[in-house]
């Protein structure tokens, strides 16, 4: 299953139903989605697929795409007496049009699309990217919006109450932006990471902006927080927030403290969110963006080198076949891996290469203009798809 091409949520359904049929409390399935990393904004796995093999195949920006569509089928087969595929899918585009009433770039994707899987295809694609530029993007990775989940809060209410989510979500995304800014008062010197965070949160603002202005602890009414997804959510964002740089001062700490308070959760809930966060962010450091952002080129290599594996792994059988009808190339490919090629054999590669890539439309990144950088990256991954006879290097 590729959730980056048409068709992928036809395929996938059937497993987000599989988990909607285990009936987890609003608790349960909200610790689940939690153990994810999707409510601290760095997705890692999903809730339906276990299988790591399966997961290195997807990108960040995938495995986000697939937990907002489960928590979403989630909340509405919770919600209804008599579910259906059709009607959940009706309902989660009603929900997001109400949502993006304001967008009109958003109505385009209503126009072109027909069936309510190919609109919520493009919906959900649209939903998950932040406000920053491509370029941006591209050196940053930040590709996936920071307060996801309060999608799912607004269509939980959305199903039981049926009012525009429109007036919920932007309340609820002021209350959660100020309360985190707040957290971010409670530190002294800011680095790198804080100010990476906070540039993550404000472009991943859809209703509110960033103000200098901002109301008081005692200010902010926590009460319009009714559900324990709601106020454990909240928790959560904050505990990311002061623990960014990998340290929880006293203040922080106390910080915490109040907030848990106002929830109304008692300390020992507090502490449990906060070795959570702590249990997560320290497993998962290798693969959390804001953690490896010291060096910006080696950070955008890493991300490129991932995102050609993907397109290599997805489309190893045709790349197989285009390699067994072109000896010459395979025969340069497997003396590479034991010896340098001189360059008129590397233009060899080079122009082979980019003929095969022709051929496989997903590959076409490497025939556009300045594509041809990345191709370093996929002689060094090929070898790997070659038989073994041709690999005098692989260890068994």
């Amino acid at each position: 299953m590729n959730p980056s091409a048409s068709g992928w949520i036809n395929k996938h359904f059937p497993k987000a139903i599989l988990f909607s049929e285990k009936k987890y409390s609003a608790e349960a399935f909200y610790e689940n989605l939690r153990a994810t990393g999707f409510i601290y904004a760095n997705s890692v796995s999903t809730l339906t697929y276990q299988n790591e093999k399966v997961l290195v195949d997807l990108t960040t920006e995938e495995i986000t795409k697939i937990n907002l569509f489960d928590s979403l089928v989630v909340t509405y087969y919770a919600s209804s007496e008599n579910p259906t595929k059709q009607d959940c899918l009706e309902k989660i585009v009603a929900f997001y049009k109400l949502l993006e009433k304001q967008n009109n770039s958003f109505f385009k994707i209503s126009l072109f699309k027909s069936s309510s899987e190919e609109k919520l295809e493009k919906i959900l694609q649209h939903r998950i990217q932040t406000n920053e530029n491509l370029v941006q993007k591209n050196f940053s990775n930040l590709i996936t919006n920071a307060l996801l989940y309060i999608d799912v809060l607004a269509f939980q209410h959305y199903l039981e109450t049926e009012e525009d989510p429109f007036a919920y979500s932007q309340r609820l995304e002021a209350l959660f932006t100020n309360t985190v800014l707040l957290a971010f008062e409670e530190k002294g010197m800011k680095n790198n990471y804080e100010k990476l965070i906070l540039r993550l949160l404000q472009n991943s603002l859809r209703y509110t902006k960033i103000t200098s202005t901002l109301s008081t602890f005692e200010e902010l009414n926590f009460s319009t927080l009714q559900s324990y997804s709601e106020k454990k959510y909240l928790l959560d964002l904050a505990c990311i927030t002061v623990f960014s740089d990998e340290e929880l001062e006293e203040n922080e700490l106390l910080f915490l403290k109040k907030l848990g308070k106002a929830l109304s959760f008692s300390e020992k809930i507090v502490t449990e969110a906060i070795d959570n966060m702590v249990f997560f962010l320290k497993k998962h450091k290798s693969q959390i963006t804001y953690f490896s952002y010291s060096n910006a080129v080696k950070h955008f290599y890493k991300n490129t080198h991932r995102m050609v594996r993907v397109l290599i792994l997805r489309n190893k059988k045709r790349l197989i076949t285009e390699l067994s009808e072109s000896k010459e190339l395979v025969v340069l490919l497997s003396k590479s891996t034991r010896t340098e090629l001189n360059e008129i054999e590397k233009q060899k590669v080079k122009s082979q290469l980019l003929d095969i890539c022709k051929s496989v439309p997903s590959l076409a990144i490497f025939i556009l203009p300045g594509g041809s950088v990345l191709l370093p990256i996929l002689i060094k991954f090929i070898p790997q798809l070659l038989p073994s006879a041709f690999n005098e290097n692989k260890i068994e």
